[in-house]
């Protein structure tokens, strides 16, 4: 039976596993490329790991749990639970990231100025620095779009600031999305349609879950109500309008019973 996944080797506990399309993709690589081409598919998703594991070294510290870490033909995804509320933390966990891959050029480009295997380093210097940059761009799933979102969250609350991040991205990708179908550049499309998608998608987790959030705090048989921290999450007006009518509800009940 063949799997979908194979772990390659653990890293401060944290399993590093290969999809099974990255397999295929080497091997294909090694028939079509040679040698060569086996060694800058290695070296380019070796740094895509080592970005994610820059992630998942600050957010353990930060006391996040990382379950894994999967490399996939499209980049890497460390799955974390337990993320820190605060935008401090968020920031750090989100630069961490860009800041290896900068760090991972500049290796990179030392090692070609040794002179050996100069196109294959600078090949891999280039990506690293690429990496790094398109990272930054503000716009989920990227780190941008973490690290935009954590600097407006004190002023604007982590719902608002995840909407403003979520719209500066879908507004990117639709730009990006007709760029690449006026000079018929597929993958640019590709890339645009995951960014708008996941830039909504985003938004709707963070919505959902001040919901959840809002809902318990409304059910809650008190006279008084739990003040969230500065830098929490704000509902829509209206949300925030029916939880008043709910916990209003809730209250009268209690006192009744009472």
């Amino acid at each position: 039976m063949i799997k979908r996944s194979y772990l390659l080797t653990k890293v401060m506990g944290i399993p590093v596993r290969m999809h099974i399309t990255l397999v295929i993709l080497l091997i294909f690589a090694a028939f079509k490329f040679s040698l060569l081409g086996v060694l800058y598919m290695t070296g380019l998703f070796a740094s895509i790991a080592l970005h994610e594991l820059g992630h998942s070294w600050v957010a353990i510290r930060k006391g996040c749990r990382v379950h894994e870490i999967m490399l996939l033909p499209i980049g890497g995804v460390a799955k974390m639970s337990g993320l820190p509320s605060r935008p401090m933390d968020e920031f750090l966990i989100a630069v961490a990231g860009p800041l290896t891959s900068f760090a991972l050029a500049g290796l990179f480009w030392f090692l070609y100025e040794t002179g050996f295997l100069v196109m294959l380093f600078a090949s891999l210097a280039g990506i690293n620095l690429m990496l790094g940059l398109f990272n930054l761009l503000p716009s989920f799933p990227m780190d941008g779009g973490r690290i935009f979102r954590a600097l407006l969250t004190p002023r604007l609350g982590r719902l608002k600031a995840t909407e403003l991040a979520a719209r500066i991205g879908r507004i990117m990708a639709v730009v990006g999305g007709i760029f690449g179908l006026y000079y018929h550049e597929w993958i640019l499309v590709l890339i645009a349609v995951f960014i708008y998608q996941a830039a909504g998608a985003e938004y709707r987790a963070v919505y959902m879950q001040q919901m959840s959030q809002d809902w318990f705090t409304a059910s809650q048989p008190t006279d008084f109500e739990a003040s969230p921290p500065p830098y929490a999450r704000k509902a829509p007006p209206f949300w925030k309008k029916w939880k008043n009518k709910t916990n209003a509800f809730f209250n009268d009940l209690f006192k009744n019973w009472q």
